[in-house]
């Protein structure tokens, strides 16, 4: 793996971390540090995510979410683990330095002490057209439909909830 793969790696897993801290779900904290390093590099969305799925050989990227979320949750050691197996040992101390930053832990301490997110099962139908978009757009995102179908709602619910308001 290339320097320039695993930096964009670790920046996806910076910025994940920021989201989480702020109380969203793993699912969205991913895409939003997956977007902005691909925003920054100037590289497709499809590339970041291939190098936090494909270049770590891992099989799908909810593996990589799942020890994401281990790593922000407090046990970064597959993470790390797999980051080291799959980089030159001479980017094994910048790995070690990442993982031992004191933000992280602070980030660690802040999500301990909130609660856990309630969730409340909804069952939506879709045209078999609209579902057929939903499918190609999980595909191109390396995502699951149901997870991007709550993330897109739940942002045009909350878009809408403030139009609400500020028409009170």
């Amino acid at each position: 793996m290339r320097q320039e793969t695993l930096e964009q790696i670790l920046k996806v897993i910076s910025l994940a971390a920021q989201r989480y801290s702020i109380g969203d779900g793993i699912d969205r904290s991913y895409q939003y540090g997956v977007n902005r390093v691909s925003q920054e590099y100037k590289i497709a969305y499809q590339t970041i995510g291939d190098a936090c799925r494909r270049r770590l050989g891992l099989d799908h990227v909810g593996e990589f979410k799942t020890m994401l979320k281990a790593c922000l949750d407090g046990d970064p050691s597959q993470l790390r683990e797999v980051l080291m197996r799959k980089t030159s040992r001479f980017y094994h101390d910048k790995i070690n330095n990442f993982f031992s930053k004191p933000r992280n832990v602070e980030t660690t301490t802040e999500i301990k002490a909130k609660k856990p997110d309630t969730f409340v099962p909804y069952t939506v139908q879709l045209k078999k057209s609209d579902s057929d978009i939903l499918k190609a757009l999980a595909q191109l995102l390396s995502g699951e439909p149901e997870e991007i179908l709550a993330d897109v709602a739940v942002e045009a619910i909350k878009d809408r909830m403030k139009k609400a308001v500020n028409q009170l």
